[in-house]
């Protein structure tokens, strides 16, 4: 047990349990003598007002120093920021502007003169225009193709049409099978059309051919 020196009564009570045969006063063996604590415990209102002395302390020792004056980054006041009176109304304003100038500030990355540019990001033309024009071209969907089959088999098949510019056989990533269609893209829509009523429901091998017009991109 911890005795305070400053009581006035370790000594004078009457012993009990395991130290009722000790002798008068403090027995080292199961007590010791120390000094008086004193808790102080400070308001919500004391500790703000210390919290602002200490503020003001230190704008005093910045003055002082010449080293700089403190200045309030949102109404350029003689206060730090954080207690700025504003910052609930003018700081939200100021971080909006401080958004947008930040954005106008991006600059499109510079390119080495020669280097390859993307046609969805050339000047003048809008980024969809590749997709647009690919779905403007004639493409036909070929479906129901044996999975041994490869392009020059559809270059064989198509190519008495007209002139074809792209042939996208859909294959598998992992095997290199064919996923059973592909695209057909003509130079000129009567050459799609005439393979497109001819070669429908055309038996090519043990299978029919189901021959149609490509939807759109995103459709």
């Amino acid at each position: 047990a911890v005795v305070s020196t400053q009581s006035g009564h370790y000594g004078r009570g009457r012993k009990f349990g395991d130290c009722a045969t000790d002798v008068s006063g403090i027995n080292p063996a199961n007590s010791m003598v120390g000094d008086a604590v004193f808790l102080t415990l400070a308001t919500k209102k004391e500790q703000q007002d210390n919290k602002d002395d200490d503020v003001a302390e230190k704008m005093a020792k910045l003055k002082a120093s010449g080293q700089g004056m403190v200045v309030c980054r949102i109404c350029k006041g003689p206060h730090w920021t954080k207690q700025c009176p504003y910052k609930d109304t003018l700081g939200v304003a100021l971080d909006v502007q401080q958004g947008n100038e930040e954005a106008n500030s991006v600059k499109p990355p510079t390119r080495a003169p020669g280097a390859y540019v993307p046609p969805s990001i050339r000047k003048g033309e809008p980024a969809d225009s590749q997709t647009r024009q690919r779905d403007e071209n004639p493409t036909i969907r070929v479906s129901n193709l044996a999975e041994e089959t490869c392009e020059k088999d559809l270059q064989d098949l198509f190519k008495p049409f007209g002139p074809v510019s792209r042939i996208y056989l859909a294959k598998d990533k992992n095997t290199g099978i064919s996923k059973g269609f592909a695209y057909i893209t003509y130079n000129r829509r009567e050459s799609a059309e005439s393979a497109l009523q001819t070669l429908h429901r055309f038996r090519y091998g043990h299978l029919i051919l189901q021959v149609e017009w490509a939807k759109p991109s995103g459709s």
